[in-house]
């Protein structure tokens, strides 16, 4: 009997450990952390988009509107697990929040303000190209992000 108590207790345990080491804060972000590729066209004009989110809440965003460089743009991001929304370091806050939906390798991203807009990112690296060759995105900066 003693054994049978000692094997129900050390089963109790092990689900409870295994409970505890589990993170909803990173599974939540599991599903958008990672380095993200948009390319369009809005009003006849060429966009180029890589979008990096970290697992410490900061986002990385180079673009590149027509002919010109890529901008970095950077900042902080919220994420609650529905809707991602940020704020670039200057402290302007992003443009709209999006409603985020995953499929396999794609992130779409839905203004929340206005459902008929939405973007499409496919996971891919940043090529070391656009990380090394880049303009700082500054106010003087005529080039409005993406996000």
């Amino acid at each position: 009997m003693k054994k049978i108590i000692s094997n129900i207790l050390f089963c109790a345990m092990a689900i409870f450990a295994v409970a505890a080491c589990s993170d909803p804060e990173a599974e939540k972000l599991e599903k958008i952390v990672g380095e993200w590729h948009y390319t369009g066209t809005e009003s006849g004009v060429g966009i180029d988009v890589y979008l990096g989110l970290s697992q410490d809440y900061t986002f990385e965003l180079y673009q590149k509107i027509g002919d010109g460089p890529h901008y970095l743009y950077k900042g902080k991001y919220k994420f609650d697990g529905e809707v991602l929304s940020g704020t670039y370091n200057d402290y302007t806050p992003w443009a709209q929040d999006y409603k985020v939906s995953k499929s396999g390798n794609s992130l779409v991203l839905t203004s929340v303000i206005n459902d008929k807009y939405a973007v499409t990112y496919t996971r891919e690296a940043i090529p070391e190209s656009v990380k090394t060759h880049y303009m700082p995105a500054t106010k003087a900066t005529s080039v409005v992000p993406v996000l």
